[in-house]
């Protein structure tokens, strides 16, 4: 009988290892509550200083609910989609993205501890460096991702033929690559520069594969 990721409700190792990375960080940030300040600085500007604060004890709560929410809701997710058997083709993808994910949070988590304990950290290099890897890692492997309705590049198109999923997502793959690759590059940029990379790696990872779905999508449907 086949294992299906869809209904799968068995807990595997990426399961156990995601809800490791999201409490973590939780555990190390409540033992040490007392040395945070009452205000942290929670948000940062393209400059890379803070713009945005919250009480500590409220970002604490909110990323206790959010950090554990992440790996359990991205495990049963697909449970919900109608063509959940299709997640057990890229069940190994699906597995690195979600750890990928929750380490990404977990880390950014550890990052604003870090900033607010007094530590001196460049925000935005940091998350720029961050989401240009996990764009690299989703680039290459993007073109496995097989026709469904809550992963993956959704448009109007992709949804409704699925040829027009497959060649969208075969598209997609290296653009994501190459748009990691800018993101990369726009960490060590100034401000102005960094953002006309981030707009570019928009357009290669949104409206291009959007564009592409749609002319296919016409041109198998005259």
């Amino acid at each position: 009988m086949m294992s299906m990721i869809g209904n799968d409700r068995h807990w595997r190792w990426c399961d156990w290892a995601s809800l490791a990375v999201a409490i973590l960080p939780l555990l190390i940030a409540w033992t040490l509550y007392p040395a945070l300040p009452p205000k942290m600085a929670v948000h940062f500007g393209f400059s890379g200083q803070p713009d945005g604060y919250q009480p500590k004890s409220i970002f604490l709560i909110s990323q206790s609910l959010l950090l554990p929410a992440i790996p359990l809701l991205t495990k049963y997710l697909p449970v919900l989609d109608p063509k959940r058997e299709n997640y057990a083709k890229f069940r190994r993808f699906y597995e690195i993205f979600r750890l990928t994910i929750t380490t990404f949070l977990a880390v950014m988590f550890g990052l604003i501890l870090a900033f607010n304990l007094g530590y001196r950290i460049h925000m935005q290099m940091a998350v720029l460096l961050m989401v240009g890897l996990i764009w690299m890692v989703i680039g290459n492997f993007l073109g496995q991702v097989r026709f469904n309705y809550f992963f993956g590049i959704r448009t109007p198109w992709t949804l409704a033929d699925e040829e027009v999923w497959r060649r969208t997502h075969r598209l997609a793959a290296p653009l994501w690559m190459i748009a990691g690759g800018l993101m990369l590059i726009s960490a060590f940029l100034p401000g102005w520069m960094s953002v006309g990379m981030l707009v570019a790696a928009i357009i290669l990872t949104a409206m291009i594969p959007a564009v592409y779905s749609l002319i296919v999508y016409r041109k198998r449907h005259r």
